[in-house]
């Protein structure tokens, strides 16, 4: 496996492969540990290739317990400590693993062996040695992360070391050559991590950790930021929109960087303004990714030609290995600028979900002419001079008084308004679930002075202009900031709670 190869070749070296404020990991200290911890695993476990769950934060002891698990060929499970606790339950339901490494204190056995911080440090301390053959094989599962059902029931997405090897390999040439530090930011529970974890750990890099308390004070974080070398950023557009609100967010705090990826969410043209202005000296790099197809599958990086133009930022081409095509198997679209569900095909293509064949079936595909593993996205995407558009989701059409309307149109428009800079829209149902009318959660540039009235008005004046009546938002509210879920996205669900809540 790509990572462990790296990780060890590494650790022959001095360099720091994690810091957590003023503690620090290296290459050398994470090899051992993870050799350590696998060692135990074979040693308590046996045969049994039960997949590890690791409920926590940012600890500097988690990363030692992944490469750990993945050493003694087994996967893992990350919970992050936000998870709410009867949804971590589930999780641990599914999987029933035989040992969880919890360093968040709750109470979550299922019969499984739980190991505190302390139990950690013992084991840690205990040397150890694996030989690769106890490493997960091409075609075993290196984690299993969970995401939203539609019932509301976790879903299972489990990644093998296949399928992370080739995503390190179509990734890595957007890299520096060697070295350099990463932003350690986006959860363990969440995919983008890979960016940081994988392809920042096969590049000898060092990963700059901010936890969730970090994310949450920005004077401690932008201190932290002032000393932190950092090179790379790697995060979701919204959380670099947190940190644009500060006027001190600029080069001159992280002098040394040089690149922003950004994965998970659109990436507007204002914040790509915004982005140009402060750090002239770092590229933008947008990707696009689902968590069943490991990570990421397309990058470009965005010129000032992209930011100019009128239609959307593109999610870029595909990264090596990777097949994209759009429409059906076997009858896709061939012109340009049509549009279609995206398709991902080739080897960072995952096995399917996790003990839901049903939803496999549905999801996945072999192609009938490349033979190619495929999955469906249910993105709606068009191409154009070889670069790919993100239009909307296939299921995110909504029917509102006969018209129907895609959330992400209203949203792109909303942001062309001249004070607006982020825009999120939500449906507002009734007890049949029939979409009533639309909110829009908008962030504004500059305070405007105005009345929730007036600015109602004048906004919808404005929206007018590039929007349709029927699709211009109801209700318009000005936010100081956006609630961000675990995966640092916005929480819509949070945002249209709000409105259950009797918000303004």
């Amino acid at each position: 496996m790509t990572v462990l190869e790296q990780l060890k070749f590494f650790a022959k070296t001095q360099r720091t492969a994690l810091v957590d404020r003023q503690e620090t990991v290296s290459y050398r200290e994470l090899d051992a540990r993870s050799d350590a911890f696998a060692r135990w695993l074979l040693d308590t476990l046996g045969e049994d290739r039960s997949p590890v769950v690791i409920c926590g934060d940012k600890e500097t002891g988690f990363l030692s317990c992944v490469f750990g698990a993945l050493k003694a060929g087994r996967a893992y499970v990350p919970i992050d400590s936000v998870v709410p606790e009867d949804r971590a339950a589930q999780i641990v339901a599914d999987v029933a693993p035989k040992v969880i490494v919890d360093f968040t204190g709750r109470e979550l056995d299922a019969g499984a062996k739980v190991l505190a911080p302390a139990d950690l440090e013992g084991i840690f301390a205990v040397p150890g040695s694996v030989p690769p053959e106890s490493w997960v094989g091409p075609e075993d599962p290196a984690y299993i992360l969970f995401t939203s059902g539609s019932t509301g029931r976790p879903k299972g997405v489990p990644i093998t070391a296949g399928n992370l090897d080739a995503f390190c390999a179509g990734l890595l040439p957007w890299y520096p050559e060697e070295g350099g530090t990463v932003l350690h930011q986006v959860s363990y529970s969440f995919d983008v991590s890979g960016c940081a974890v994988y392809a920042g750990i096969s590049r000898g890099m060092t990963l700059f950790t901010v936890d969730h308390r970090m994310a949450a004070d920005l004077r401690e974080l932008f201190g932290c930021l002032r000393e932190s070398g950092l090179t790379l950023w790697v995060s979701t557009p919204s959380f670099a929109e947190l940190c644009i609100q500060s006027g001190a967010f600029a080069q001159e705090l992280i002098p040394h960087l040089r690149q922003f990826l950004f994965c998970g969410e659109v990436l507007t043209h204002t914040l790509c303004d915004a982005l140009a202005e402060r750090f002239p000296a770092a590229q933008v790099l947008n990707t696009y990714g689902p968590t069943e197809a490991t990570v990421l599958v397309t990058a470009a990086e965005i010129t000032d030609e992209m930011r100019k133009d009128s239609r959307p930022i593109p999610i870029g081409g595909a990264i090596d290995g990777v097949t994209l095509a759009l429409g059906e198997p076997g009858r896709e679209i061939a012109g340009e600028e049509e549009t279609g569900e995206l398709l991902i095909l080739g080897p960072t293509v995952g096995p399917g979900y996790f003990g839901r064949p049903d939803l496999t079936e549905k999801a996945f595909f072999t192609h009938p002419e490349s033979g190619l593993r495929g999955y469906r996205t249910g993105d709606l995407c068009y191409r154009k001079n070889g670069l790919y558009y993100y239009c909307g989701r296939v299921d995110n059409q909504l029917k509102l008084n006969g018209y129907r309307i895609e959330i992400e149109d209203v949203e792109a428009n909303l942001q062309k308004l001249p004070n607006v800079q982020r825009a999120a829209v939500v449906p507002v149902r009734d007890a049949d679930q029939k979409v009533q009318y639309l909110a829009a959660f908008l962030l504004l540039r500059e305070a405007d002075g105005l009345t929730s009235l007036k600015r109602s008005i004048q906004l919808k004046k404005q929206a007018a202009a590039y929007l349709p009546a029927y699709m211009i938002p109801r209700k318009l509210i000005v936010v100081e900031s956006f609630p961000l879920n675990v995966n640092g996205k916005i929480d819509k669900k949070a945002l249209a709670a709000s409105l259950e809540e009797g918000a303004p």
